[in-house]
């Protein structure tokens, strides 16, 4: 049974090497000419034979071939499917929101855009390394042309508040990788906001110890609420110290989710 099986592409055991084959170096091969999931297929047959022949000497159970490899794939695709679940349960649980390392701030910046309008709003909260509050701002954004750019536009913001409240030492985080890896590229004269970036640049280098990375939209809500609030504003509003009404379950939300 198990030369019927493993004689058949993709496993090809070759039965003139029976009964002299070395088992051990024909696995090696397999292993490195197999592509993963087939090698897995592989793994879960010999199993599957060696299940067989325990139930064929103990129980007086013996499969066919056909139904051996049916089981074995089945097999097979729930240990797939119980491990897929593992993993995405795992992702969702450290996909969090968490403040920089000691002595360092955290700046989040969001954007929000419709595509048939083109106008958009922007928003960003500052916290210190346990999460507390410090400060926030909210704007519209009257023309834009694309969620990058207005993206972009929420970094530039960011960081013009923190030059007005002298901070440095501060982690920016936005949920745009596009944006972050634009602004982060050496030669952007080229790029459709090379223009934006310049401006972004020259308030950065005048600045010190900032850093700018790509968060995932489940650690960005404070910031995600501010410019769905800044996308209905008519005039640009900030917060200082004292977290406004409306943002205070979404920064209570993150910090409860630090313990």
């Amino acid at each position: 049974m198990t030369k019927s099986i493993l004689s058949t592409p993709p496993f090809t055991l070759q039965s003139s090497l029976l009964p002299s084959i070395n088992f051990k170096e024909w696995m090696l091969e397999r292993a490195l000419q197999l592509q993963p999931d087939v090698f897995a297929k592989l793994l879960m047959i010999l199993h599957g034979v060696w299940r067989n022949r325990n139930s064929t000497l103990w129980q007086n159970k013996t499969q066919t071939a056909q139904d051996l490899v049916l089981s074995c794939f089945t097999w097979l695709e729930e240990f797939h499917t119980v491990h897929a679940s593992n993993n995405a349960s795992k992702q969702m649980q450290q996909k969090v929101w968490k403040p920089a390392a000691q002595g360092r701030l955290t700046l989040n910046v969001d954007a929000a855009f419709l595509p048939n309008q083109h106008h958009g709003g922007i928003g960003g909260v500052l916290r210190d390394c346990q999460g507390r509050f410090i400060a926030a701002y909210a704007r519209p954004i009257p023309y834009t042309a694309s969620p990058k750019q207005c993206e972009m536009l929420a970094i530039r913001e960011g960081l013009d508040l923190l030059q007005s409240l002298q901070q440095q030492n501060v982690l920016i985080q936005s949920d745009c990788s596009e944006a972050v890896a634009e602004i982060q590229c050496d030669d952007h004269s080229l790029l459709e906001n090379g223009g934006l970036i310049d401006d972004i640049k020259q308030v950065w280098h005048q600045l010190e110890g900032i850093q700018l990375m790509h968060t995932p939209r489940s650690c960005n809500g404070v910031a995600h609420r501010l410019a769905a609030i800044g996308f209905e504003l008519e005039h640009a509003s900030v917060w200082l110290h004292h977290a406004p009404e409306f943002l205070r379950d979404v920064l209570h939300y993150d910090c409860n989710r630090l313990n």
